[in-house]
């Protein structure tokens, strides 16, 4: 959005040293310098005051916090303010009027900021980028600023009025999330290339559009985004960034194969067909958060493809059933979704006086994996651990 805050005020308190208060410091851009002279770090840093956007803007009415461990670049921000609530477990302000600096570790910070991106769903729009110490314009092209406009959609669109009132969800040693709360969501709609819903259809010729189909977990694209993407079996290119040292998932066979490139929070399985892009599916976590395929991609004919079920009970192979003229699933959620209702798969559990848990669930080209936990009580009490291959050819 590009709204720095013009003509605040900075107070900076060491931990060591007199305090520094400079008024109406930070510029046009919303940089601001000061000399420390005769101070030991880490200092404890506010901005109040000043106007949003320009000298002639509204009122800033908020106080915002940050720390700084070395000289350099520190950035004053929301999402540096609730850094200093979760590191603190209180108030900005309140740690502000008597912060305990001369214990503080780097780590501490790092440790605060891993549990907001973690738990609100940060990571991938960060990258490596630091929040407290990454030099960023206040522009709408900057990552960094878009970050900070989604974190102020997704707290608006979750109901919740002020800054202040995410403090109470970052003050304990756990982040929560808010009811409604989706900073994948926001973001998603700031940086798909339309401004939000889909993107350009049209790819250079090195890259292959595919088109996004939400799954259950967050993401940062939205249900009908394009993107443009370059892929090989090392490396993973789209929207700016490239990701490389994959993981090959050996249980997807001829002529499929199938990479894992992780990116923060989320893995990016990309799935060749004969080597050709054929469809990337987004885990959130080990949660199925979509899948990337071309537009035109339809499921597979009712009953075209041979089933192979390979068990394995307790860590030993159980056995191989063969099925002839089965539908093959068209993607993850398809195939999961029909084990959950498959009755006869889940109530093997009930049929030796226990119950069967699924674990995990994955598919990817032509291969699905369940893992699941078989416990039982009679005649003793045990839990037996079975994974399950389906393999369509």
């Amino acid at each position: 959005m590009g709204l720095p805050i013009v003509g605040g005020d900075v107070n900076i308190t060491c931990a060591g040293g007199s305090p520094i208060n400079q008024a109406k410091l930070t510029s046009a851009t919303g940089s601001w310098t000061v000399t420390l002279s005769g101070q030991t770090l880490p200092c404890a840093v506010r901005v109040s005051g000043g106007n949003i956007g320009s000298s002639t803007g509204a009122a800033n009415n908020t106080n915002y916090h940050s720390i700084a461990m070395t000289p350099g670049t520190v950035n004053i921000t929301p999402l540096t303010d609730l850094v200093v609530a979760n590191l603190a477990g209180k108030d900005p302000a309140t740690w502000f009027s008597a912060p305990a600096l001369s214990a503080l570790k780097t780590a501490d910070i790092d440790t605060a900021l891993n549990k907001i991106k973690s738990s609100w769903g940060l990571s991938t729009a960060l990258g490596t980028r630091n929040p407290i110490t990454t030099a960023f314009t206040a522009q709408s092209t900057d990552p960094l600023d878009n970050v900070l406009e989604a974190l102020a959609k997704a707290r608006a669109t979750a109901g919740l009025t002020s800054h202040a009132s995410l403090f109470p969800y970052v003050t304990n040693i756990s982040v929560s999330t808010p009811a409604g709360f989706n900073f994948a969501v926001e973001y998603g709609k700031l940086t798909s290339p339309s401004g939000g819903g889909t993107s350009p259809t049209t790819c250079a010729a090195t890259e292959t559009a595919l088109t996004f189909s939400a799954g259950t977990g967050s993401s940062p694209y939205t249900n009908g985004q394009t993107v443009c993407f370059t892929a090989s079996s090392t490396a993973l290119a789209f929207s700016g960034k490239t990701l490389g040292s994959p993981t090959q998932n050996a249980a997807v066979s001829a002529p499929f194969s199938a990479y894992k490139f992780v990116d923060g929070d989320y893995t990016y399985e990309v799935v060749f067909n004969a080597g050709a892009l054929h469809e990337i599916n987004l885990l959130s976590g080990t949660v199925f958060a979509g899948q990337f395929a071309a537009a035109s991609t339809t499921p597979p004919a009712t009953g075209n493809s041979n089933l192979t079920v390979s068990v394995t009970v307790n860590g030993l192979a159980s056995g191989t059933i063969a099925v002839g003229n089965v539908p093959k699933p068209a993607n993850e959620a398809e195939f999961c979704g029909a084990i959950q209702n498959d009755t006869t798969f889940t109530s093997i559990g009930a049929s030796g006086g226990g119950t069967l848990t699924i674990n995990s669930c994955s598919f990817s080209g032509n291969v699905g994996n369940i893992s699941a936990t078989l416990a039982v009580t009679v005649p003793v009490s045990l839990t037996i651990p079975y994974s399950v291959t389906y393999t369509y050819n």
